[in-house]
């Protein structure tokens, strides 16, 4: 709040909400048109991020389990553009959904965040498709989103996990920031960030057949758990759950 003020906004209001709880999710809206008056820019950014094998891991299986990631990734975004909606055409505004590249495409190790970002990418690119031939004053951006290195994820991963991603692959968290919100003036279709190297990967899991044994080749099945176990006890000793970094 204090950065956002800093930053000269005239006024930062901050409200709680778990959005395992679908149902009710729609209230978060409602607070801020109450508070506000109106939407001009909605920004669908949180998420549960699921690390690990669904294979090996028997938890990851439970069918309450897959519901409340996908009630928190999935299904809590669909209600929010839905109650959103009326006061962003209103105001003609824009929606940036917080997406993955692995929207696009599989990642080893994360089937249920994985699926939930599929979910997503279907659902908004088809609004975006609806609202145009609607002619509709409000657009959609999606974030095609890789490796953003914030503090966080640096801590829950360490330096020696860190360095096996190129330079060139990770994504500076103010830039990304700064590309996000400048999507309410450009109003792209796609935001993709780190765009270059996310661009590459998109490329080669279209056009090479031999994609999973490429991946799997540079991150065998030992080292991935290895990498997730290490990630899962920083995770601990930093107070987060899992299921929801």
């Amino acid at each position: 709040k204090e950065g956002a003020i800093a930053a000269r906004a005239k006024r930062v209001e901050i409200f709680l909400y778990d959005f395992s709880n679908v149902e009710d999710s729609g209230s978060v809206i409602d607070k801020a048109v109450e508070l506000f008056g109106g939407i001009d820019y909605l920004v669908l950014n949180h998420a549960a991020m699921v690390s690990g094998s669904i294979i090996k891991t028997p938890r990851y299986r439970e069918h309450s389990y897959i519901k409340r990631i996908h009630n928190i990734n999935t299904f809590s975004f669909f209600q929010l553009f839905i109650h959103a909606l009326p006061h962003l055409e209103k105001a003609g505004g824009h929606i940036f959904v917080t997406s993955s590249m692995s929207g696009e495409m599989p990642l080893g190790f994360g089937s249920l965040y994985v699926s939930s970002k599929h979910a997503v990418n279907g659902f908004f690119y088809t609004i975006q498709q609806e609202l145009l031939a609607r002619k509709s004053s409000v657009g959609v951006t999606i974030g095609a989103l890789g490796f953003i290195q914030t503090d966080d994820l640096t801590a829950l991963l360490g330096e020696e996990d860190i360095k096996t991603f190129p330079e060139f692959a990770r994504g500076d968290v103010k830039e990304c920031a700064k590309g996000m919100m400048d999507s309410l003036i450009t109003r792209p279709r796609t935001f993709t960030f780190p765009n270059a190297f996310n661009k590459l990967q998109r490329i080669l899991w279209y056009v090479n057949p031999y994609y999973h044994e490429m991946i799997n080749s540079q991150m065998p099945a030992e080292k991935t758990d290895r990498m997730m176990e290490d990630f899962l006890v920083r995770a601990k000793e930093r107070g987060f759950q899992a299921g929801n970094i």
